[in-house]
């Protein structure tokens, strides 16, 4: 049993079934779990090459941030058949109590993609409105806190301001090339099923936007000195604005 957690799917590729790799050291009936943001297809070829090697693959990406990681909750979306997912659920249960069946295999890394690409049109949307906000003289804190209790609560006014913006730390521990990375794997997706997905394609323009102006290996907490540019709305604390 092997797991991997690797920048994307082409890295994983490289590892596994590269000069060297996984495949050349693993005996038939290994099972090798793949938690990467990866790609979908990318993941089905890998499997198929792996099968007639008798070595089983399979994808469990994580969603939740360093919070989740740590207070054990993070959501683990395991995709594969119905039985390995019974043999690998109690090992994963280790690391979280949310381990999820997602479907066959590929369906954990399509959702997850889907799941990134939402947060990050939640995400932009929530700066956009809270800058807004700001701008007609709401204290930033008093208006996320009011929009986390109401209709407009989502992961960024739940976690990502609270924790990362208005404390003032500017480090949620994920880079803006990786979310770029993981919301283009969903528009990839949309595009092999000629979907037209408007919200995400801007989403990922924006975040483009940002990546290009503040550098992309930067914190994705960065999105708050965009707007902040942008906006003339003051969204950190001041006193540790520098």
């Amino acid at each position: 049993l092997v797991f991997v957690s690797l920048p994307s799917s082409e890295t994983v590729k490289e590892v596994v079934l590269g000069d060297g790799g996984l495949s050349s050291k693993l005996s038939k009936g290994s099972l090798i779990v793949d938690m990467t943001t990866g790609d979908p297809n990318m993941t089905r070829k890998i499997a198929k090459t792996l099968l007639q090697m008798k070595i089983e693959f399979i994808d469990a990406p994580v969603s939740g941030g360093p919070r989740g990681a740590q207070e054990g909750n993070i959501a683990i979306m395991v995709g594969g058949s119905l039985e390995q997912y019974n043999r690998i659920s109690p090992i994963l249960r280790k690391i979280s109590t949310n381990v999820l069946y997602s479907g066959e295999l590929g369906s954990g890394h399509a959702i997850k993609a889907g799941n990134n690409l939402l947060n990050l049109i939640c995400r932009l949307a929530t700066f956009e409105v809270v800058s807004l906000l700001v701008k007609d003289g709401v204290d930033p804190e008093t208006a996320v806190n009011t929009i986390q209790k109401s209709s407009g609560r989502n992961y960024a006014t739940e976690i990502t301001l609270p924790d990362n913006i208005l404390s003032g730390k500017m480090n949620q521990g994920f880079t803006t090339s990786l979310m770029y990375k993981d919301s283009n794997v969903a528009l990839n997706l949309a595009s092999l099923h000629d979907l037209e997905m408007p919200l995400g394609t801007l989403a990922s323009a924006l975040l483009s936007e940002i990546g290009n102006d503040f550098g992309w290996q930067a914190d994705l907490s960065t999105i708050a000195l965009s707007y902040e540019a942008g906006t003339g709305a003051w969204i950190r604390p001041k006193d540790r604005s520098k």
